[in-house]
């Protein structure tokens, strides 16, 4: 039971987590001065695990990052891992990625990563998918003119679904797209960086889908 779970209290004292939804929407259009800088904010929506978050910050010392992610041990070892690589101007928040629109105001967010959200592949489940109109237009008034988010699945339906889905409303330009990115894209990724979900899937020897789309002004 959740009530039992060992990591709630070890990220409510954590110094990197904010794990209530109050602390963090008072902080909307706030958080340049939140992290006491003047640095772009880079948003990660529900990686799930924590090696691509944990390397991007301690390499991109010019930008301020926020991971947000809803399951309690998942904060609390992103977190830690960060500040094992020497990572300083991060925050995690504990809440669900539709909610950005309570976090972020207007043009607040410079880029956005979204990695592996559940594809919830049956018909009937299909509306609990991130991926959906609403979502997109509150990302698309979070981001920055002419900047971008990326998008990776191992998924080729959602993945579909999803491009077909920016297309028909408008508000994103379709950058790059890449059934096979990892053979096809060399150059926009690292081994350092790989998610432990494409490590996994690169083992089994399965695609994964690439895409970024640039905010329309």
């Amino acid at each position: 039971m959740v009530k039992n779970n060992p990591y709630i209290e070890k990220i409510e004292s954590h110094p990197k987590i904010i794990s209530s939804q109050d602390e963090a929407y008072k902080n909307k259009w706030k958080w340049k001065d939140f992290f006491w800088n003047n640095k772009e904010i880079r948003l990660e929506i529900w990686t799930w695990l924590w090696n691509f978050f944990a390397f991007e910050t301690s390499r991109k010392k010019d930008k301020n990052f926020i991971w947000m992610e809803i399951k309690y041990k998942r904060c609390f070892k992103t977190a830690e891992k960060a500040i094992q690589n020497w990572s300083e101007d991060f925050i995690i928040i504990k809440d669900f990625g539709q909610n950005i629109d309570k976090i972020f105001e207007e043009n607040e967010v410079e880029q956005t990563y979204i990695f592996f959200p559940d594809p919830w592949p049956k018909d009937r489940h299909a509306k609990h998918r991130i991926m959906q109109s609403e979502f997109l237009a509150k990302l698309h008034n979070i981001t920055k003119n002419n900047w971008k988010v990326i998008y990776k699945t191992d998924h080729k339906q959602y993945f579909e679904d999803t491009l077909e889905l920016i297309k028909k409303e408008g508000i994103w330009e379709v950058w790059i797209v890449s059934f096979d990115y990892e053979n096809e894209l060399e150059k926009v990724h690292s081994k350092k960086s790989l998610t432990e979900f494409e490590v996994i899937f690169r083992n089994k020897e399965i695609n994964i889908c690439y895409a970024e789309f640039i905010k329309k002004a």
